[in-house]
């Protein structure tokens, strides 16, 4: 199709009124056409239609312009300007008398154009009236009047007079109106009330016509998604699709669907633009009515936008409407914009210092109107700052606001808005409400905040109220330095007369804060306020208080009853539970207990959004998933943890993720993994004692297993440096000092070896959990032979048998097979390794199964395989990547499959091979196809497969 503006389009409809009117002027009846529609709908291109059209005979034309609304009888002087006497612009085939002078009234001639002409005398409109007439003589006339809407009031009065009067007549008048705008209203409805008069409405472009009309214009085949985001954009106005297809023609943009996006922001710009252009001469009111909307959309409407603006509901409602017909509005009623783009474009177009002196008074009126503070302080934030007190007021309320609704970083912007503005006491306020919100989204940041009200608090009581909101454990094991100041404050509470301590929540959060580093600056007069009130506790520092207490003891190993009932009163208290308590039960041994109150700590963590709270608890889960024998869930826990500590930049939290993950690592073999981890943390900042003991002791493993035993023993008697000075001398928090014995017996220093292995299972045996006595048990085992490393191991695998000790019971079943295997009990020693074997593969403990598998090869067994799969030789890791590998996966896709590491993959095929006696995949694949065809043979169901030489295996029968 050619380049340039098509034939009519979507117009057969009107065209089709058009002829019958034309046809009954041939016949000599009269006909009044009134044309309405929206701007840009093409109510003029459907007029000169018309024209084009007629038969013949007699046109006076006219157009009405805003300029010239108060010109008087502007529209009816270029009617008849072609018939004043001596003019020569007459219509051809107008009658030579009438241009001889058909219309020369001195009434006409003495009319002024400044509208101040009075009410139109009769003796005039009967003057045009019969020039009028005198034109139909013979031929039939029609009278052509483009924008009514804009006509004086003078020619409105005209033209309605001659309206009524065209009985008889072959007369046709053909108006177009802007339903938009009512100034000719009156006009309108008394010529449309006439019985000849009749209504044309223009609709929208049709998507088809839509198509036409943008391929005439761009000179291409516009692909259908363009034109449906088009049509839909502009509501298929013709006018608005010829702009926005001219505006892509210019840019030079391609009719392809993808370059959707950029069509979309061409076209609203457009769209928008184009209508403010309209609205900016024509209706200026209403221009400032979309301005106010523009600045408080989406989040209210126009009724509030009148009231910014200075309108009634009667104008927003009308202006709504208007709104809506020319594209900009949406909705029912029209309340949103129709794309983001016209709101935008809007408030581009609005002064800078306008556009802030709306957003201002937009916030007070909101404000004023009870509407939530982050309405307020949304326009706030898009104004300059003022430094107004209720400004500080209305973002710090939009904060607390924000932090009930977890949305932290909304808080923060409003707090720095809030700093930006605030002045004298309210700086020191704003400061440590914005640390308070920053612990949970960036460490740093956090402690940037924390130095500053340190430094502009005064004494001692505006400290601790002031430091209060930080005093939470998410700060204090990432930052020593914080942790010191806690201590400070809490320092003199004990000593204080009571009328100088600070509020109860405050003495609490900063005495338990102290607890956690180790001090017990504080307890005093915290445990003293909590005893004046017996019972649940009920506030959250009563709770964090109490649940730090509980780890402080179980931290010294001591009086594990007194322990259990701080736990206790602090879960009777009801309320979210500080991740503290959760470590305080896990060394008291509770681990079901520690389980499931650590999903209530992620779960609160997850719902707070809280970065840094979801690295606690994804520690926390790990340590008790692996406590269980959950390594790859413990893994995956752990991980998470690492990601969230990484993203809020938390030292503390990340060394403590790194930590659970290298224990893991350790147990699936992964040693190069859990090595690279360690270079994460290697050079950052100090972080909490228990934190950086827990990764040394975990790096010490690490480097054992990696062959280097001195570096790793240096690593765990640094790890019980730290641990002590920080006052942790419980084997139930770090077992430091067994691993520290395993690697003194592997360097032959084995007095040095019973000493540190008797120490711990003395300090074991004080705190009474069984976990941490089998675990000391165990170890003691090592350090002596015969009868009583028998014992040892028996009396570690009776206490050894609760839900917390899975890894440590695989570890005490294994080393008691060996022993009874050096005792001569060769049955015992086969059926003990056997167990350990099936429990260690089971739970993905690569090591301790490669252990166990070659003691009992060394005893002349195989082992049976994991119990998951029953008789099977195949434990249910080595099935799954039996099942992998027969899929043609190489082994680094199988390890990125299971996400285990490629080392692990090849011990697994390697154990797998030497279990079937073979050597390749494709034998490997003949055994499982002979075992398919097997079953098929027998009918066996499903799960429970026959293995080729299954009897044979030991212990099948048992």
């Amino acid at each position: 199709m050619a380049s340039g503006r098509p034939v009519l389009l979507h117009r057969d409809k009107e065209l089709g009124v058009v002829d019958e009117v034309l046809a009954g002027l041939a016949e000599g009846k009269p006909a009044v056409l009134v044309i309405q529609g929206t701007r840009g709908i093409g109510k003029t291109r459907l007029l000169h239609a018309a024209l084009a059209r007629r038969p013949g005979g007699v046109v006076l034309s006219a157009r009405g312009h805003a300029d010239e609304s108060s010109f008087a009888f502007g529209i009816v002087r270029q009617l008849f300007d072609p018939m004043m006497s001596g003019s020569k612009r007459a219509d051809p085939g107008a009658p030579a008398a009438v241009l001889d002078g058909g219309v020369r009234t001195p009434a006409l001639a003495a009319v002024p154009y400044d509208g101040s002409a009075p009410v139109v005398p009769a003796a005039l409109l009967d003057d045009l009236y019969r020039a009028t007439r005198s034109l139909t003589a013979g031929q039939p006339l029609i009278i052509a009047v483009d924008d009514l809407n804009h006509a004086d009031p003078q020619s409105a009065q005209w033209c309605s007079y001659i309206a009524r009067r065209l009985d008889g007549l072959p007369i046709a008048m053909i108006l177009t109106c802007d339903v938009e705008d009512r100034s000719a209203g009156d006009a309108v409805w008394d010529i449309l009330a006439l019985p000849y008069a009749r209504s044309l409405r223009p609709s929208a472009l049709c998507r088809r016509c839509a198509a036409t009309l943008m391929e005439s214009a761009l000179g291409a085949p516009v692909d259908d998604e363009i034109v449906t985001a088009c049509h839909r954009l502009t509501k298929g106005n013709p006018l608005l699709l010829l702009e926005t297809a001219g505006r892509l023609a210019a840019a030079d943009v391609l009719p392809d669907r993808s370059e959707l996006p950029r069509v979309m922001r061409i076209g609203a710009t457009a769209l928008s633009e184009t209508v403010l252009e309209w609205l900016g001469g024509r209706y200026p009111s209403l221009l400032a009515l979309l301005q106010s909307l523009a600045i408080i959309a989406p989040y209210a409407g126009l009724e509030t936008a009148a009231m910014l603006a200075g309108y009634g509901a009667v104008a927003a409602e009308e202006a709504g409407h208007a709104l809506a017909g020319a594209g900009l509005l949406e909705g029912s009623p029209p309340q949103r914009f129709t794309h983001d783009l016209v709101q935008s474009t809007i408030l581009a177009r609005m002064d800078p210092r306008a556009r802030d002196e709306l957003h201002r008074r937009a916030a007070s009126l909101l404000h004023r109107l009870g509407s939530p503070p982050k309405r307020s302080a949304r326009h706030l934030l898009s104004a300059s700052p003022t430094g107004d007190p209720w400004a500080v007021s209305v973002l710090r309320e939009a904060a607390r606001e924000a932090v009930s609704e977890n949305a932290w970083e909304d808080a923060t912007r409003y707090l720095h808005r809030a700093l930006a503005t605030a002045k004298d006491q309210a700086v020191l306020q704003v400061t440590a409400e914005l640390g308070a919100v920053e612990v949970h989204l960036d460490i740093p940041a956090c402690l940037r905040h924390f130095r500053t009200v340190t430094a502009l608090a005064g004494d001692t009581g505006e400290r601790a109220d002031s430091l209060a909101p930080f005093a939470t454990a998410l700060l204090t094991l990432n930052s020593p330095e914080a942790a010191s100041a806690f201590c400070d404050i809490a320092r003199g509470f004990d000593d204080d007369p009571t009328g100088r301590l600070p509020d109860r929540e405050v003495l609490l959060r900063l005495s338990a804060q102290a607890l956690l580093t180790g001090q017990s600056y504080g307890s005093r007069a915290a445990m003293r306020q909590l005893n004046a009130e017996p019972g649940a506790a009920t506030s959250a520092g009563a709770r964090d208080y109490l649940a730090t207490a509980a780890l402080s003891g179980a931290a010294r190993g001591r009086h594990l009853h007194r322990t259990l009932t701080l736990a206790r009163r602090c879960l009777d208290g009801g309320g979210p539970i500080p991740p503290t308590l959760v470590m305080a039960l896990l060394w008291a041994g509770r681990v079901d207990e520690a389980a499931y109150w650590s999903e209530q700590v992620a779960a609160e963590a997850r719902a707070h959004a809280s970065m840094t709270g979801q690295a606690l608890a994804g520690t926390l889960l790990s340590d008790v998933a692996y406590r269980k024998g959950k390594l790859r869930a413990s893994l995956a826990h752990a991980r998470e943890a690492i990601h969230f500590a990484r993203g809020s930049h938390a030292p503390g939290l990340h060394v403590a993720a790194v930590s659970c993950a290298a224990r893991v690592l350790l147990e699936r073999d992964e040693l190069d993994v859990a090595h690279a981890l360690f270079d994460e943390v290697a050079a950052r900042e100090p972080v909490h004692p228990l934190l950086q003991g827990t990764l040394l002791e975990a790096r010490g493993r690490v480097s054992i297993a990696r062959g280097e035993v001195r570096e790793g023993l240096r690593a765990l008697l640094e790890a019980g440096r730290q641990l002590l000075s920080a006052g942790v001398v419980n084997p139930a928090c770090a077992g430091w000092r067994g691993q520290a014995a395993l690697a003194y017996l592997r360097l032959g220093q084995h007095g040095t070896a019973r000493r540190l292995a008797e120490e711990e299972l003395e300090l074991a045996r004080a705190w009474g959990a069984p976990d941490s006595i089998g675990r000391a048990l165990s170890i003691a085992s090592t350090t002596v032979e015969g009868s009583r490393r028998l014992d040892l191991l028996t009396e570690a695998m009776t206490v050894l048998d609760g839900p917390g000790g899975a890894m440590e019971r695989i570890r005490a079943m294994l080393r008691l097979g060996i022993a009874l295997q050096a005792a001569g009990e060769a049955r015992r020693a086969h059926d003990t390794l056997n167990e350990a074997y099936a429990l260690a593969d089971g739970c993905g403990a690569v090591r301790l199964a490669a252990l166990a598998e070659r003691n009992l090869a060394t005893a002349g067994g195989r082992a049976r395989g994991g119990q998951a799969d029953g008789p099977s030789p195949l434990t249910a890791g080595e099935m799954r990547v039996t099942e992998l590998v027969l899929r043609g996966m190489s082994n680094l896709q199988v390890a990125t499959e299971l996400s285990i590491s490629k080392r692990t993959v090849d011990t697994h095929l390697a154990r797998i091979y030497r279990k079937l006696g073979i050597h390749t995949r494709a034998e490997l694949a003949e055994i499982i196809k002979r075992l398919g065809d097997h079953q098929a043979g027998i009918g066996s169901p499903p799960d429970q497969k026959e293995w080729p030489g299954q009897k044979e295996w030991p212990g099948q029968d048992e």
